[in-house]
C-alpha cells in the first residue's frame, strides 16, 4: 500500500548507489500482485477476497461464466445500517473506473451527521433493472 515514488525514495535513502528506476518498481509491484493473484482473473480475485474477508456479496451472471453485476458490503456496515437506518445517500459514478462500469455507492448517515459506506455495486449499466437488483440486495 506504499506509493511507488515512496518505495523508490526509501530504496535510494538506504543505498546511495542504488540505480533502481520507477519502471522497475512498477514491474516488481505488478509481478508481486500477479503472484498473489495466482491464475485468477480480476473478478475471480475480487470474489476470493470478498469471501476471505467475510463480506456479504451477490452477483448476477450474464452467461454461464460472465458476471454482469456484483454487490458487496462489509458485515460491520450491515450492523451500522441496521442501527442508523434513517438516511442513505445513493449515487453512481458513471464509467470513471478502469472497467468503464457504473459504481453504485450507498452511504449511510449516523445521527451525529457522520457518514459511512453501507454498500457498493458494479453494475452492467444504469438501467432500472440493474439498480433495482442492487437495492433489493441492500
Amino acid at each position: 500500500m506504499v506509493k511507488p515514488k515512496n518505495i523508490l525514495l526509501t530504496l535510494k535513502e538506504h543505498n546511495v548507489n542504488n540505480y533502481t528506476t520507477m519502471k522497475q518498481v512498477y514491474n516488481v509491484r505488478y509481478a508481486y500482485r500477479s503472484l498473489i493473484r495466482d491464475n485468477n482473473s480480476e473478478m475471480q480475485q475480487l470474489m476470493k477476497l470478498l469471501e476471505h474477508n467475510q463480506y456479504i456479496y451477490w452477483h448476477k451472471l450474464k452467461d454461464e461464466n460472465v458476471v454482469c453485476d456484483i454487490f458487496w458490503r462489509h458485515p460491520d456496515a450491515v450492523k451500522l445500517s441496521n442501527a442508523c437506518n434513517l438516511v442513505f445517500l445513493i449515487y453512481s459514478t458513471y464509467k470513471t473506473n478502469k472497467y468503464r462500469l457504473p459504481l453504485l455507492d450507498i452511504d449511510g448517515v449516523t445521527p451525529t451527521g457522520m457518514t459511512f459506506s453501507a454498500a457498493f455495486a458494479y453494475l452492467e449499466g444504469e438501467r432500472i433493472n440493474n439498480v433495482v437488483w442492487a437495492l433489493e440486495r441492500f
